[in-house]
């Protein structure tokens, strides 16, 4: 996330070098294969088109889980743990509203609380009734305003590295000019900007894999509206409330936080932990930010050992 939101702000200085090259497509590197390990469907949902994964047990035989990823993310963070929890449960991840192959429609708000009704609507749609929700990041402030909101239909939570201190977003890149200069900073995203962009989510540099970079190239690689909706996302993340709007949630909190964790530091975790009622913490030494991606099993046992779901 530092690195694209750093090419927006370099954006206008390099517009006159990029705009004739704005119809050419990407300079001597090859497309391909995106997301060939997760078999994905469309859902349109009141006017939007949201790519989504659902694996594991049959509607009836388990619980459900939601996969809510962070910001600039898509659900591709999520394959490591979909591996691990099928045989538990019903897992659904999906690409959050306005990032990866789900639509970005203008005109809109990206922040908390028009998430949390989106992903109401979604869940509907999905005839999800209750479940348990998983968030890295954003997903997991996501995931807590949901469970806030709707306690009744929330049976746990599970926040990894939850982006809940405003100061970790300092600029308000949610305004002009910033959000003008979305289609100059499209201009400039490449490969090798996004593998910087990964690098900084995980510490483990050997999960920086081609499908991962060209599924977030393909996503914000020259789209304008991609890069538009990222930056108004960065509300759920500087929204003022954080965290102490959390003190009322009445479902249990599961935190899981990467000691390597380049973006979310200790002392953002310690303030969540302080007004949260009732949760656990842990802390894995050596993981990143993405710590489902680092350390797949570990944070699949944290979370079945929290979660009350049925291990036959």
């Amino acid at each position: 996330m530092v690195a694209l939101l750093a090419a927006v702000a370099a954006a206008y200085a390099a517009w006159r070098i990029f705009r004739k090259r704005a119809g050419a497509g990407p300079q001597g590197e090859a497309e391909g294969p995106l997301f060939t390990r997760l078999k994905t469907e469309i859902a349109e949902v009141d006017g939007w088109k949201i790519r989504y994964h659902q694996s594991g047990k049959a509607r009836g035989e388990g619980p459900d889980i939601v996969m809510l990823h962070g910001i600039s993310a898509s659900l591709y963070i999520w394959r490591s743990l979909i591996e691990r929890l099928r045989p538990f449960a019903r897992l659904t991840a999906y690409d959050l509203h306005g990032f990866g192959m789900s639509s970005k429609n203008r005109g809109v708000k990206y922040g908390l609380d028009e998430q949390v009704e989106r992903l109401e609507k979604f869940l509907d749609h999905l005839e999800i009734r209750k479940c348990y929700l998983v968030g890295n990041s954003m997903g997991a402030n996501i995931a807590l305003a949901f469970a806030l909101k709707n306690p009744e239909r929330t049976l746990g939570v599970a926040a990894l590295a939850p982006a809940t201190s405003p100061g970790l977003v300092r600029v308000a890149f949610a305004s002009a000019p910033w959000l003008w200069l979305a289609g100059p900073a499209s201009l400039l995203v490449n490969r090798r900007l996004v593998r910087r962009l990964h690098a900084q989510s995980v510490s483990r540099q050997d999960l920086i894999l081609d499908g991962r970079i060209e599924d977030s190239f393909k996503t914000y690689g020259r789209s304008a509206d991609a890069i538009r909706s990222l930056l108004l996302a960065t509300t759920a993340i500087r929204d003022q409330r954080l965290p102490s709007v959390f003190k009322d949630v009445k479902t249990r909190v599961l935190i899981l936080w990467g000691s390597r964790d380049t973006l979310v530091k200790e002392k953002d975790i310690k303030a969540l932990e302080a007004v949260l009622p009732a949760h656990e913490s842990y802390i894995h030494i050596g993981g990143g930010h993405h710590i489902q991606e680092d350390e797949p099993d570990w944070t699949a046992d944290k979370i079945l050992a929290f979660f009350p779901i049925e291990k036959s």
